[in-house]
This record gives structure tokens, sequence and C-alpha cells, in this order.
């Protein structure tokens, strides 16, 4: 089963990271050369379908997160003796902070009404975390 959990989380953070990716490289990219009418047109486009994707694909691998979890001595996590540990809660902090950060975002535009609070860099914000989150994972895996 840790296998299963660890396939699914690792397929969900690579779907989470490359639309991100795509959205802050490929598309910023994109928006420079081609005609702005077209690029919004298409931004338009996968935004009303990615959106839904993304979110499931974020809930998915929050939920794998918390499944991997489950496998692993939940008392010694809080130990902090351990390199494993520290970078386990530099993980969970970074993970917290995109999700507040996300529903924040959302909570300005969608309730409030009002203009993104980042204006326009959530997902560069979200890619620069990724990055982080990706690297205390590795760390952590080192350090097992």
């Amino acid at each position: 089963m840790y296998l299963i959990a660890l396939c699914l989380h690792l397929i969900c953070a690579i779907g989470f990271v490359g639309y991100v990716f795509f959205d802050v490289c490929v598309y910023a990219l994109a928006y420079r050369k081609e005609d702005k009418h077209k690029c919004d047109a298409v931004k338009k486009a996968y935004t009303l379908y990615g959106t839904r994707i993304f979110g499931i694909i974020f809930m998915l691998l929050i939920l794998s997160g918390i499944w991997l979890l489950s496998f692993y001595d939940l008392k010694s996590i809080f130990n902090l003796s351990s390199y494993f540990n520290i970078f386990f809660w530099i993980k969970i902090f970074l993970i917290i902070l995109m999700f507040l950060l996300t529903f924040y975002a959302i909570f300005f535009i969608r309730v409030l009404k009002k203009a993104d609070p980042f204006k326009g860099r959530s997902h560069l914000i979200a890619l620069l975390l990724s990055f982080l989150i990706i690297i205390c994972a590795k760390m952590m895996q080192y350090f097992t």
C-alpha cells in the first residue's frame, strides 16, 4: 500500500508542478511573443477546465501525503533531533503556507470580488514553494 500511496503522491506532484510551471514559464514566454488577445483566449480556455483538474490534483496531493504520513511512527515525528523530522516540519510549514495563500487569493477574488492580492504572481509563488517542498522531500528521503 505504501508503494501505491507513493506513486499517487508522485504523479499528483508532477501534475501540480507541471501545471504551475506551464502557467509561469511557458505561458509567460508565449504571451511576450504572440498576440495578447489570442493568448488571453487560450488562457481562458485552459483555465476554465484546468482549475478543476488543478484543484483535484492539489487535494489528491494533500490526501496522498496524509496517507503516506500514516505509514510513519507519528510519535517520532515530534522529535526534532533528526534531519528527517526537521525537513518534514519545514515541508509541512511550506505546504500550509501554500494552502493559506491559495485560499486567501481565492477568497479575495471570488468572495470579495477584488483584484488578485498577489497581482498575478500566485503561480510564481506556488512554483517557488513547490521547489522548496520538493527539496525538503528529497532531503527527507536522503536522511531516512
